[in-house]
């Protein structure tokens, strides 16, 4: 009788928590068989997607940022998986130092890949206008702020939060940002405060 209850008692070969459970009362289970999955809770691996059009630019021991609740946590790539599916790239990246607490198997997270050196840029924040004007022009308030203007405009590197401006703009100059599209072919708009 002991050796059948003994038989009964499952042990894993790593710590963790158990996340599923495939296993019903009265259910036969052979030996070797998967009854289970436990997930490791430490030595985090976080798997990205990243665009194709980077893949040139992205390298093992690249380091990235993760920002949860004011605080920051590095990370580096120690994987690239150069085989592209629907226009992007994986790549393993693991956390530097500390692990931030919570995280949980298949919890999204947003990371920040440097892929340059830092530079001196005038930026725009992105907006809705970009869809109208294809980054070509923008319109531009005047000094007291009673009306806009088109003005040219060349858009160089972007990320998900600006556009860095080329040409058509100074530093300090005020921009409309949102959707063009009630605005026709206007080349002035008349402000109202």
């Amino acid at each position: 009788m002991l050796r059948k209850v003994a038989d009964l008692t499952v042990c894993a070969s790593v710590d963790g928590q158990l996340t599923s459970l495939d296993a019903e009362v009265g259910q036969n289970k052979n030996k070797g068989e998967r009854i289970g999955r436990i997930d490791v809770l430490t030595g985090f691996k976080i798997r990205v997607e990243i665009d194709e059009h980077y893949i040139s630019r992205i390298y093992n021991d690249l380091e990235a940022i993760y920002k949860r609740d004011d605080l920051s946590y590095s990370l580096v790539i120690k994987k690239v998986y150069t085989q592209v599916s629907s226009g992007r790239f994986a790549v393993d990246m693991v956390f530097k130092d500390q692990v931030p607490e919570g995280i949980r198997q298949g919890q999204s997270l947003s990371i920040r890949i440097a892929l340059g050196e830092e530079t001196e840029a005038l930026i725009i924040p992105r907006g809705s206008f970009y869809q109208k004007t294809g980054g070509n022009w923008i319109f531009k308030l005047t000094k007291d702020g009673g009306s806009a203007y088109k003005t040219n405009l060349r858009i160089g590197r972007q990320n998900p939060d600006y556009y860095e401006v080329l040409e058509g703009l100074q530093s300090r100059d005020k921009v409309i940002v949102n959707s063009y599209d009630n605005y026709g072919e206007a080349q002035e708009l008349k402000i109202k405060q």
